[in-house]
């Protein structure tokens, strides 16, 4: 097997030369926009996610677009908002 130029280089104690690096120009900051939704972490019983994500997905075949466990935890807190404000209120 032949040597390749950078094991004979080392093997001699040349000194390599290095490539520079490419550097992008930075992107310029995006402006501070009022935030809409928020990531969040949810730990949920398997169960409930499997229901939650096949019915999502049933609503993305009669509906279009993809399916959104989001989107429907969105609608089901927006169906039982008054209930849940009062609740709040009870405590």
């Amino acid at each position: 097997m032949e040597p390749t130029d950078c094991q004979t280089a080392i093997a001699k104690g040349d000194t390599l030369l290095r490539m520079p690096k490419r550097t992008t120009p930075p992107k310029p900051a995006p402006e501070q926009t009022e935030r809409t939704h928020v990531t969040s972490g949810i730990n949920l019983p398997v169960e409930i996610y499997q229901l939650l994500n096949r019915v999502a997905f049933s609503r993305s075949l009669k509906h279009g677009g993809r399916p959104s466990v989001s989107a429907l935890l969105v609608d089901l807190v927006q169906r039982h908002r008054k209930e849940l404000e009062k609740e709040l209120k009870s405590e």
